[in-house]
């Protein structure tokens, strides 16, 4: 009974961890115009990347917890992965580096 129930916590807390992560950094990524002074671009970046990188932290810290035994290399696991993550995410949002189709 309570193996069940630890797993569907783990499993809601990794969904929500991730989602709420990609949110934070797709909405960081939208703000970030290459029309815009490079000021604002970065204030968004410093405000919206670290929050985005924690929630995903804490995602992947029970994701390699449950599949990984080691503290240091949970930790190391899951922070690495939190800020690739949150960079491809970003950088994914920017309308500026999205394809566009050629016009003939």
């Amino acid at each position: 009974m309570f193996e069940a129930l630890r797993g569907m916590a783990c499993f809601v807390t990794i969904s929500v961890s991730l989602i709420y992560g990609t949110r934070i950094a797709w909405v960081c990524g939208k703000k970030c115009s290459f029309k815009e002074e490079p000021e604002n671009k970065k204030q968004a970046l410093y405000q919206s990347t670290p929050a985005a990188t924690l929630v995903y932290f804490f995602g992947f810290l029970v994701i390699f917890n449950l599949c990984i035994s080691g503290f240091v290399t949970i930790f190391v696991t899951s922070l690495t992965s939190a800020i690739l993550l949150t960079g491809a995410v970003v950088t994914m949002a920017m309308p500026e580096l999205k394809r566009r189709p050629t016009k003939k």
